[in-house]
């Protein structure tokens, strides 16, 4: 049997204050019940396939705008200095980047991003930041 004194040499007055702070209340508890991330719900759903849908259009409206002949004409070595080779990596690595980076932005947040209002508030930035200008201009 163990005697009450030797638990008492194992705490100290006032160790009850030593204890870690609290974490503040989020603004916005996205938790369901057990301390999972919540789903979101239907609407949540319904909004990532809306702007999965964005993402695929912008995708395709930046290939049209790489593949246009204005600037197409554009994408050559010319005579083949390495300013000119250079130029042209850099031209062909912005299209390649261009075009593939509505579907990569919506990827990666839909599968990184666990919180659904966040997940929802970085795509709906993705879609307005990645609007594909010279397709858009080259229609009007």
């Amino acid at each position: 049997m163990t005697d009450p004194s030797d638990e008492d040499a194992l705490s100290w007055d006032g160790d009850e204050a030593l204890a870690a702070p609290r974490r503040p209340a989020p603004l916005i508890d996205d938790r369901a019940a057990g301390g999972r991330a919540a789903s979101g719900g239907g609407l949540a759903l319904l909004l990532l396939g809306v702007l999965g849908g964005v993402a695929a259009l912008e995708t395709v409206f930046w290939v049209r705008s790489a593949f246009e002949t204005q600037i197409a004409a554009s994408l050559t070595v010319g005579g083949g200095t390495p300013a000119e080779v250079v130029a042209y990596v850099l031209n062909l690595a912005g299209r390649v980047l261009a075009v593939a980076a509505p579907i990569v932005w919506f990827v990666v947040v839909a599968l990184r991003v666990r919180v659904p209002s966040r997940r929802l508030a970085l795509l709906l930035l993705g879609a307005l930041l990645l609007v594909p200008w010279p397709a858009i201009l080259a229609a009007a």
